[in-house]
């Protein structure tokens, strides 16, 4: 019997599960995803899943060439994958890459343009489009496709019973994430406690969901507050991560005690009928008892905003335009990879309570840069609002990267250091004025938040 199948009869079954993971300083990695909307160029429909202009025939395309392959459900196409490099598809039809895990961001960005250019290529003949931003800018939510994906089948009938944004959340939202390693508990805990804390000053950096409808929506990023009434069991700030000694058991113990969205047997999705996996192990579902695989299956349904596996998923940013991903994989990168930086990051938002932590999630998702930060801790004439501490955090994250000996990474800084210099700002900031200022014409946006601007990136 594989590890995958071994059944887990106890909680102490899983107790090494997060210490599996660790990793030498030597093997550390960087992993990015990339989440993007597609649109028809010529009246900017959402993309469909199939017919003849469609993510299928997109996938189609791509699983043909030379070194890719398709990945299936049944005779659902689900995605298609060169290498290490994937692409899957979210609930509205957003295509994601997935990348591979790699020792530095040169390589991740050689992966990133591999990918663009491809599906660019394949995209031409379709007359598609795929838009970097945190929301659907054009469609309104009933109006987009559904992925009918088996999974997400279930997401769609359980999630509206549990808060008011999952289905918006679901099919109208895109991000940016950023995957690292650790190298054991204590390592892994404090990365997890330090980018919680910057979560909120990284969503306002990075916010990029303005539009919806083709309007302003009164957001900076609607991204961010549709993921707040998500699910509360299982989104946002996780309270015991800023304990002192906090450890893999505590994570343990809230993957345990969320409540299942499914349980998969011969390839059906079943109900979890309101257990939690923790019942699951005790007997108190029916059926047999529950696997290893089960276990990595009902992790990847928890969606806090940073998130454990056996690597760290940093999960907080609105997608953007590609320089934007390089950018936001320097910025973690630079933070969480040397010990000297992150310390002096965490120390910009130790002080404040978890309820002020929360509070300043919230109003980043209305104002951005312009959120009040917390008054707790905060000296006479020191930062009042999300972006005064922009500039602190970039000069952190540059000096991390200097430490780790690749200083040439920080050139990938720069967007976000003229947004330092210039208001602070960010994309959704930009996004209005253009909106505003020339009335926007639909095509000319979609064309600009489909470029690639990894062609002209210094």
């Amino acid at each position: 019997m594989s590890d995958s199948n071994r059944p887990i009869e106890r909680e102490a079954d899983l107790a090494d599960y997060f210490a599996a993971g660790a990793k030498p300083r030597a093997r550390w990695g960087i992993g990015l995803e990339y989440e993007r909307f597609g649109v028809r160029a010529d009246d900017l429909s959402p993309v469909p899943y199939d017919g003849p202009r469609s993510v299928r025939g997109l996938l189609e395309s791509l699983a043909a060439g030379p070194g890719w392959n398709s990945d299936r459900e049944g005779d659902l196409l689900l995605g298609a994958r060169h290498g290490a490099t994937r692409l899957t598809l979210e609930p509205g039809c957003q295509l994601e890459m997935s990348g591979g895990v790699h020792t530095d961001l040169d390589a991740a960005q050689r992966e990133l343009f591999f990918y663009l250019d491809a599906v660019e290529t394949a995209s031409a003949p379709l007359g598609l489009l795929w838009m970097g931003v945190g929301m659907q800018p054009f469609t309104a939510l009933d109006a987009l496709p559904w992925f009918p994906k088996k999974r997400y089948g279930v997401m769609r009938d359980y999630l509206p019973r549990h808060g008011t944004r999952g289905l918006t959340m679901m099919k109208q939202t895109a991000c940016i994430q950023v995957n690292l390693d650790y190298s054991n508990e204590a390592d892994a805990m404090d990365k997890m406690r330090a980018a919680m804390g910057l979560t909120p000053m990284v969503t306002a950096l990075f916010a990029n969901s303005p539009l919806t409808g083709g309007a302003p929506n009164g957001f900076l990023s609607a991204r961010a507050w549709a993921w707040r009434d998500t699910d509360n069991d299982r989104c946002g700030l996780l309270p015991f991560v800023f304990r002192d000694k906090a450890g893999f058991g505590d994570y343990l113990d809230y993957a345990l005690d969320v409540p299942l969205f499914f349980v998969v047997r011969d390839g059906r999705y079943l109900s979890g009928n309101g257990k939690t996996f923790r019942d699951w192990i005790h007997g108190r579902l029916a059926g047999a008892p529950p696997t290893l695989d089960d276990f990595e299956t009902h992790l990847t349904t928890l969606f806090p905003e940073v998130r454990l596996k056996h690597y760290i998923e940093l999960r907080g940013a609105d997608s953007g335009d590609p320089r934007a991903v390089m950018a936001l994989g320097a910025l973690w990168k630079g933070l969480l990879y040397d010990p000297a930086a992150r310390a002096s990051a965490w120390g910009l938002v130790q002080s404040w309570s978890f309820d002020e932590r929360n509070a300043l999630l919230d109003a980043v998702c209305r104002d951005g840069p312009a959120a009040p930060l917390p008054s707790r801790g905060a000296r006479s004439g020191g930062p009042k609002k999300a972006g005064d501490l922009f500039e602190a955090i970039l000069a952190a994250a540059r000096r991390g990267l200097e430490a780790q000996g690749t200083p040439h990474e920080a050139r990938w800084l720069e967007p976000l250091q003229r947004r330092v210099a210039s208001g602070p700002g960010c994309p959704a900031l930009d996004l209005l004025d253009r909106v505003r200022a020339r009335g926007a014409d639909p095509r000319d946006l979609a064309a600009a938040l489909s470029r690639n601007t990894l062609r002209t990136a210094a």
